[in-house]
């Protein structure tokens, strides 16, 4: 008679820096558009989300949250027995199976336990992915207003851009000092662990593998943007920041950035919109390729 093993809970632990070298290969193995998908957006966003990973045999899980734990889809190994391995830790912890998906994955799921899962759209995270070479050109009437912007900038104001580099790095964490000060020196809880998290990340820049890049204007930073690589042809904007009174900058460092840095990419993801009316208009204004839609999926 075999006898078959109930499976044990998975491990989950706390991100840290000695993660980077064996979890960046399974993540990026999940071709995935998502920002969950870089490891740099999981890192940083640990300490406010709660993010916490596991590792078996060649897969890697990933679970955010506290009492209403979700878990993203799993990298590395094959992917149904992955979803089946969640679903059983779900079960031994007594919480509720909830993924939190890009919608293709959604799909999938569905398709490998028809029935079994509520799915809720969830649109203030969906991201916003633009073609690396529209951002970099501004091509034709529908990025007109965008190159005006950037031609007046350029008439009032002597700037100069510079790669994000070990010489100017602490002069952008002082900028988005500046720029959480015009905030009302981020009393709002999720400024507050952004601007640490941009701190501790411009610290730990070749550990996660940021590019970025800075603009001055008569001498003085105005502006300045980092990401990582989500997989081999889509790039991450983790940061933009601007000072208060040089918008247009906002404008100059997304051309310059994608047009001066990001060559080698097809697609750069700028993040969701958090459904701020101000900034998902400010999103659409750059015609997106595509927007990745997400999905909460509670087991019934």
């Amino acid at each position: 008679m075999t006898v078959t093993k109930s499976p044990e809970a998975l491990s989950f632990h706390k991100l840290s820096i000695e993660d980077r070298d064996w979890a960046v290969p399974l993540l990026r193995s999940v071709q995935a558009h998502a920002c969950e998908y870089s490891f740099t957006t999981l890192y940083m966003w640990r300490r406010h989300y709660h993010n916490r990973i596991a590792r078996e045999g060649d897969t890697l899980f990933v679970r955010s949250g506290v009492e209403n734990p979700f878990y993203l889809l799993p990298a590395g190994g094959d992917e149904g027995r992955g979803l089946d391995r969640l679903r059983a830790h779900a079960s031994l912890s007594g919480k509720p199976c909830v993924f939190y998906l890009p919608g293709p994955a959604a799909e999938r799921l569905n398709r490998r336990y028809p029935g079994a899962f509520d799915m809720e759209p969830s649109p203030n995270d969906f991201d916003y992915l633009y073609d690396r070479t529209a951002l970099a050109e501004l091509p034709g009437k529908k990025y007109h207003q965008k190159r005006n912007h950037i031609s007046a900038f350029s008439r009032e104001h002597a700037w100069r851009y510079e790669p994000l580099d070990d010489g100017n790095a602490p002069e952008a964490a002082a900028l988005a000092e500046e720029w959480c000060r015009e905030k009302g020196r981020c009393q709002d809880p999720g400024l507050r662990s952004e601007h640490c998290a941009i701190r501790e990340a411009l610290q730990l820049r070749r550990e996660l593998s940021l590019t970025g890049a800075l603009i001055r204007v008569e001498g003085r930073p105005v502006a300045f943007t980092f990401g990582s690589p989500i997989s081999g042809e889509v790039f991450d904007i983790h940061v933009e920041k601007a000072l208060a009174g040089f918008s247009a900058a906002y404008t100059v460092i997304n051309r310059e950035f994608a047009s001066r840095a990001l060559a080698g990419y097809r697609y750069i993801n700028r993040e969701n919109d958090l459904g701020i009316e101000g900034l998902r208009r400010a999103k659409r204004s750059y015609h997106p390729a595509m927007v990745l839609e997400k999905y909460l999926c509670r087991e019934r």
